[in-house]
C-alpha cells in the first residue's frame, strides 16, 4: 500500500499541494468492487447496462458534476469538495461542483429517488456528461448510518445507483463515523463504476480540488513550512539540555490544568527532555468549528505563535496542545499540538486523528490517553529517525550494514524512533526508483518491527511483485488480507497476481 502522504508530522514540503491524501490510503470495502459491478450488471436492464458500460469506458476523461452532498438532510458543499478531491486522487480529471442542491424530500425508495434526480438534471442542465447525487443518511442524535448515491447522464437517464444501510457490512466497517469516513466509502464504491482503478490512481495528478483544499487548509507559505525542518534539527540537537515549558491542554474549550502536570511527568519519565509547567494557564480561542481539520490546526498554531511573541517565555521552548476527546470512542477525536521557540517561531505543528498509525496505536479515550499520544509524537521530533539511519547506511555501506544499524537502533529506544510510516515511506522511495533489492530489504524491516500491521505485508508484496517474485508477492498479500480482509488494494493485487 502506498505510504501515508501527509502523515502525522505537518512539516517541510511533504504535504505541498496535497492536503487530505492520507485519507486515500485507508479504505474499508466489504466486497471487491469488481464483484459489486458484476452483480449490478446482471440485475440491470439492457439499456442501463449499456449506459453503465459507456460511462466506465470513459474512465479518467469522463466529466462529472457533483451535486451538493446531503448529510442527514442538509446539503453541504464542503463535503462535495471532499468527494471531488477523493475522485481526483483516483484519477478523475474533469469535475464541477453543482451550485443548486437537489432536495430529496421524503422519497424513500431508490427507483423513484433516481427518477427525481434525473428530472432535476433535466430542469437544471449540467455542463458535464454526468451528475452525481449522494446522500448520507441517519439522524442528528445517532449520526450517519448509510449512503444513497445516484449517477445520471446529462439527459437525466439513470446510469448507476447504490444504497447501503446500517446493517450492511460496508457501513459497519467505516471507522470514522463522520462525513469524511462516508465520503471514502462512497468513492470506494463509485470509483470502479467510473472506470477508476489502481492504475488511474497512480497516474493521477493534483488538480483544482487539491488546490482548493490547500486554500481551505490555512497552510502557511511553503518557505515557512520548510523552515520547520531546520528548527526541528536544532531542537533534536539540544534536547538533553533544553527546557520545554508546558501549558495546560485545551480540552472541551477549557484549560485542563491537570494535563500540564501529566505531560511534564510523562516527558520526564520518557527521558525526552527537561519539562516544566507554565506559570499560568492559557486558553486559546481558535475555533474548532471548521470542517477542515488542517485549518483548525493552523489557526491554533498562528494564535499560539502570536501569544508567544507577545509574551516571551523564560524557557527555551513552549508547547500548547488541543485535545478533541470522545470518551465513548477513540475514532472521533484528535490531538493537535504546537511547539514554538522563545522567539515565537514554529518548531513543531502536529496533527493526529484516527487515520494516523500512532493515534491508532495509543487509542486515546481520555485526556491521559491524549497526553500519552502527544508524548509519543513529541519523541519523533526529539529522537533520531531509524529510517534516516537506514537510508544513510544503504547509501554508504550497503543493505547488510543498514539491517545491522536498524537492529542497533531498535536496541536504543531512548535515542532512535522506529516508525512504521517512516520505514514504509523509505521503502517506497527505493521502489519508485526501481531499486527493488533495497525496497524489499526496507519493507522486510517494517514487517519485522510491526508484524501485526496489514500494511507492511501489503507494501512488501508490492515490492516483490515489482521485482518479478510472484510467489513471494502472493504470500505477503495473503498475509496482509489475513490481517485486514477488507483491504481493497490487497484484494485487487492478489486477483491480478493469480490471474483471476
Amino acid at each position: 500500500m502506498k505510504p501515508y502522504a501527509t502523515g502525522a508530522a505537518l512539516t517541510g514540503t511533504m504535504f505541498a499541494g496535497v492536503v487530505f491524501c492520507v485519507l486515500l490510503s485507508i479504505l474499508f470495502p466489504s466486497v471487491p468492487a469488481w464483484a459489486q459491478g458484476a452483480q449490478e450488471m446482471r440485475e440491470l436492464s439492457p439499456a442501463r447496462q449499456e449506459r453503465l458500460a459507456l460511462m466506465k469506458s470513459r474512465g479518467p476523461e469522463l466529466s462529472l458534476t457533483i451535486l451538493p452532498v446531503v448529510v442527514v438532510g442538509t446539503p453541504y458543499e464542503r463535503v462535495s469538495e471532499v468527494v471531488g478531491l477523493l475522485l481526483e486522487q483516483q484519477g478523475l480529471k474533469n469535475m464541477e461542483l453543482g451550485k443548486t442542491a437537489f432536495e430529496p424530500g421524503a422519497v424513500a425508495q431508490m427507483a423513484p429517488l433516481a427518477g427525481s434526480v434525473g428530472q432535476f438534471v433535466k430542469k437544471s442542465p449540467i455542463a458535464t456528461g454526468y451528475a452525481l447525487y449522494a446522500e448520507y443518511t441517519g439522524n442528528r442524535q445517532t449520526g450517519i448510518d448509510g449512503i444513497r448515491a445516484i449517477v445520471v447522464d446529462s439527459t437525466g437517464a439513470v446510469v448507476w445507483t447504490d444504497s447501503l444501510g446500517p446493517n450492511d457490512q460496508a457501513v459497519k466497517n467505516v471507522s470514522d463515523r463522520d462525513p469524511m469516513g462516508f465520503s471514502l466509502l462512497l468513492v470506494e464504491r463509485l470509483g470502479p463504476q467510473l472506470g477508476l482503478n489502481e492504475e488511474t490512481a497512480k497516474a493521477a495528478k493534483p488538480g483544482k480540488f487539491a488546490r482548493l483544499m490547500e486554500e481551505r487548509s490555512g497552510l502557511p507559505p511553503e518557505n515557512e513550512r520548510a523552515a520547520l525542518l531546520q528548527r526541528q534539527k536544532e531542537l533534536r540537537n539540544l534536547r538533553k539540555n533544553l527546557i520545554l515549558m508546558i501549558f495546560p491542554a485545551r480540552v472541551a474549550d477549557a484549560a485542563d490544568t491537570t494535563t500540564a502536570t501529566e505531560l511534564v511527568k510523562m516527558i520526564t519519565d520518557a527521558g525526552l527532555c527537561k519539562a516544566a509547567p507554565a506559570p499560568q494557564a492559557l486558553l486559546l480561542k481558535a475555533s474548532r468549528g471548521d470542517p477542515n481539520e488542517l485549518k483548525v490546526l493552523w489557526d491554533l498554531a498562528r494564535e499560539f505563535r502570536e501569544y508567544v511573541r507577545s509574551n516571551p517565555p523564560t524557557a527555551d521552548y513552549v508547547l500548547y496542545a488541543d485535545y478533541g476527546l470522545n470518551p465513548q470512542t477513540r475514532e472521533v477525536g484528535f490531538v493537535h499540538f504546537v511547539v514554538c521557540d522563545r522567539k515565537g517561531e514554529w518548531v513543531v505543528v502536529d496533527m493526529q486523528n484516527s487515520l494516523h498509525p500512532d493515534y491508532q496505536s495509543v487509542k486515546p479515550t481520555s485526556s491521559k490517553g491524549c497526553s500519552a499520544l502527544l508524548v509519543k509524537r513529541l519523541g519523533t521530533y526529539l529522537k533520531l529517525s531509524a529510517s534516516d539511519l537506514v537510508r544513510e547506511k544503504i547509501e554508504t555501506s550497503g543493505i547488510e550494514a543498514a539491517v545491522a544499524a536498524f537492529h542497533e537502533a531498535q536496541a536504543k529506544p531512548d535515542v532512535y524512533y522506529v516508525s512504521e510510516q517512516g520505514i514504509n515511506e523509505l521503502g517506497y522511495e527505493y521502489l519508485q526508483a526501481k531499486r527493488h533489492k533495497e525496497a524489499i530489504a526496507v519493507f522486510k524491516l517494517d514487517v519485522e518491527a510491526f508484524p501485526g500491521s496489514f500494511n507492511v505485508y501489503d507494501s512488501l508484496g508490492e515490492a516483490y511483485a515489482a521485482a518479478g517474485e510472484k510467489d513471494l508477492a502472493i504470500k505477503n498479500y495473503e498475509r496482509s488480507l489475513q490481517l485486514n480482509p477488507n483491504s481493497q488494494g490487497g484484494i485487487e493485487a492478489l486477483k491480478k497476481l493469480k490471474g483471476k
